[in-house]
């Protein structure tokens, strides 16, 4: 069952009052965007695709559909030509779940004040250089994001959290010898889900991991490079985010970071079919302006800004 909280009535109507949503629209959204799947011949059926994750797609881009057609149009393609990051569909089976072991994926029940969702990422002090393999640390990233996607309500935005203080030198080396799996992945956060980052925390990081945050920095346009916030202490998350949001290991009121990612696991074992049927409406055949590079291309993979 799902247990991500939406916001109150009133942050509702906040929203949909900054981005212009009136009676009816997001509907007429919906529906244009079935028309574009209908139209194109290398995207799935507009009938075998959720209208809900449609929805998410015309709100995530706040109402502009040329911008949704495309982010849309990205979600499929880059699922065809990347197949490799979204081989896995469970995070209770091998590779996944050898993640889970030292890496925890935790999207926050509650959202902000503003009405956004956070995300927590922690690496857990069992997180070793040789039991860490990056295109699986990817894959099980991507797929919580597919499972969320499944249970997400109306939001405001996104905010991810990094609790890095495990983070090792040697662990270090290898992002950086993976670095184009990492930029595929923040690239493809951006140019191919309907989520709007307003905020990167980063948590614990000590001087030896500036590298990865910088390669991270280096995917992203300069608008989001002002929105990373590095922080040596929990403590001061506390100035951006309200304890009732934070788990209790980041000086917040929820529950740990700990319950909360098993029962993301648990999740992905409850929508196995749905996340199957997502991985299958995907297979379709890329069109040929997949052959461009992935790094502000032109068609489906041009570049997209980040709001």
């Amino acid at each position: 069952m799902a247990f991500l909280q939406g916001p109150s009535l009133k942050q509702a109507e906040v929203m949909k009052q900054e981005w212009g949503e009136g009676l009816g629209d997001l509907e007429r959204g919906v529906q244009d965007l079935q028309s574009m799947l209908a139209a194109t011949p290398y995207l799935p059926d507009p009938g075998s695709v959720d209208t809900h994750l449609l929805g998410l797609f015309v709100r995530g881009c706040r109402m502009d559909l040329e911008r949704a057609r495309n982010k849309l149009e990205s979600f499929f393609l880059s699922r065809s030509r990347f197949r490799d990051l979204y081989d896995n569909i469970s995070l209770k089976d091998p590779p996944l779940s050898e993640v889970c072991k030292y890496m925890d994926i935790a999207p926050l029940p509650k959202v902000t004040d503003e009405g956004y969702r956070v995300t927590v990422f922690r690496l857990q002090e069992n997180c070793f250089e040789s039991s860490v393999e990056i295109l699986h640390m990817v894959q099980a990233i991507l797929l919580v994001s597919d499972i969320r996607m499944h249970d997400e309500t109306l939001i405001a935005g996104d905010v991810f959290i990094w609790e890095i203080s495990n983070l090792k030198p040697s662990l270090v080396a290898k992002l950086l010898a993976s670095a184009n799996t990492v930029r595929r992945s923040v690239y493809l956060a951006q140019a191919a889900y309907p989520q709007r980052m307003k905020r990167i925390h980063v948590v614990g990081a000590r001087p030896v991991v500036t590298s990865v945050i910088q390669l991270m920095r280096s995917c992203v346009n300069e608008k989001i490079k002002r929105r990373y916030y590095i922080h040596a202490k929990a403590e001061e998350l506390l100035e951006h985010i309200p304890a009732r949001v934070l788990p209790k290991d980041l000086s917040g009121e929820e529950e740990s970071i700990d319950t909360l990612a098993r029962r993301w696991r648990h999740r992905s074992e409850e929508l196995k079919d749905y996340l199957q049927n997502l991985k299958e409406l995907c297979n379709a055949t890329p069109a040929p302006i997949m052959d461009a590079d992935i790094y502000g291309t032109v068609g489906a993979f041009r570049k997209l800004d980040i709001d």
